[in-house]
């Protein structure tokens, strides 16, 4: 055989296999539509959250989701799990937890012959999908103990590295109304979740709907235990679909636009509005940029769309940015909060690019 030969068969080889490892956009949508129908058979009245929730799965980053009590963030989580098929950790954070309660810890074991060694005992973290419940109720301490985990997938205990399954999501949740015996997050730690939901109380409608199916038994998230699988996405799918994700295309118009938008929330940045200069104690950084191009592409994922729009960027950017800005203190006296300054400098690129967002919305 030639080498010419040789080198068409190993191309086309590889072609092949390319072909068996992707995943067509029908086989993707009609998962991706499986995964929402499932989804919402247990969730009523949050599909801005299920839509926020879904653009983290498909894009491999975490979620944190702020809102009071019963409104099934916890239940979205484990109908996250049961519908993925996904191992599922549960941690409730207190002031007392500590972060080998987290990642492990390394126990003594001494066996027949006296003979003593170390075995390393895997903590909760060890898992694909991990809830945080009321992650600011723990110390700074252990609320650091996760940042290793969720930016590099992997966890350090006695100088031994230990890489965590794959894919490996935190999705945290906090009570926006209780200040006693809570810790606000580091910044550090806030940056690393891709995108931060608001969850608001739910539809009259949505609420009625509720309490009907609870009456006659047939409220689906009573009925899920974390140990059963109504799995309806198998994880080989899910992880085409993440690859598949990453490959959607951005225009380079848009791109500048993200970019443009990020700097501008910085108060030293020559492009930031003046009027918003003295309003914003520090901006979002450079993985803002990067959370909100993966939080899009997620997003025309779930929409079957080709490309990334300016109508995805409007719809991502104040969930990926809120938790990346910080106002000073007098900004809420003015009636300014992180969404609406984002809501501005949003209308502000906007009519500065022109027709950027002409016949994309």
């Amino acid at each position: 055989m030639s080498s010419e030969n040789s080198d068409q068969l190993k191309r086309s080889r590889s072609d092949s296999n390319q072909e068996s490892d992707s995943l067509s956009a029908a086989l993707a949508s009609e998962s991706i539509k499986k995964l929402k129908e499932s989804i919402g058979q247990a969730i009523y009245g949050q599909e801005d959250l299920v839509t926020e929730a879904l653009c983290c799965l498909f894009g491999g980053g975490h979620l944190l989701m702020t809102g009071a009590p019963g409104l099934a963030k916890t239940t979205l989580v484990r109908v996250f799990a049961s519908s993925l098929g996904l191992k599922f950790g549960r941690v409730q954070f207190t002031p007392d937890l500590l972060p080998s309660d987290i990642v492990g810890s390394e126990i003594l074991n001494v066996d027949a012959s006296g003979r003593r060694s170390f075995e390393f005992s895997k903590g909760p973290v060890f898992t694909n999908l991990l809830l945080a419940d009321e992650i600011n109720r723990a110390s700074p301490r252990t609320q650091s103990a996760l940042l290793e985990s969720m930016q590099e997938k992997a966890a350090t205990i006695g100088g031994q590295r230990y890489v965590l399954p794959s894919p490996f999501l935190v999705f945290a949740t906090q009570n926006p109304f209780e200040s006693e015996g809570t810790f606000p997050l580091p910044e550090a730690q806030l940056d690393r979740f891709l995108i931060h939901s608001i969850v608001p109380y739910p539809s009259a409608q949505a609420e009625k709907q509720m309490l009907e199916a609870h009456s006659s038994n047939q409220l689906l998230a009573d009925k899920i235990e974390s140990s059963e699988s109504l799995s309806v996405m198998s994880e080989d799918i899910l992880k085409k679909i993440m690859v598949r994700t990453k490959q959607i295309p951005i225009e380079d118009s848009i791109l500048n636009a993200i970019a443009d938008l990020v700097r501008m929330t910085r108060p030293s940045d020559p492009s930031c509005p003046p009027q918003f200069k003295n309003h914003i104690w520090y901006g979002a950084g450079p993985r803002a940029g990067m959370s909100l191009v993966t939080a899009c592409k997620s997003f025309a994922m779930i929409h079957q769309s080709e490309s990334i729009r300016w109508a995805h960027v409007r719809r991502m950017a104040k969930p990926v940015l809120r938790h990346r800005i910080k106002l000073a203190a007098h900004a809420l006296r003015d009636g300014i909060t992180e969404d609406s300054l984002i809501d501005s400098l949003l209308d502000r690129i906007q009519a500065e690019k022109g027709n950027l967002a002409l016949g994309l919305e």
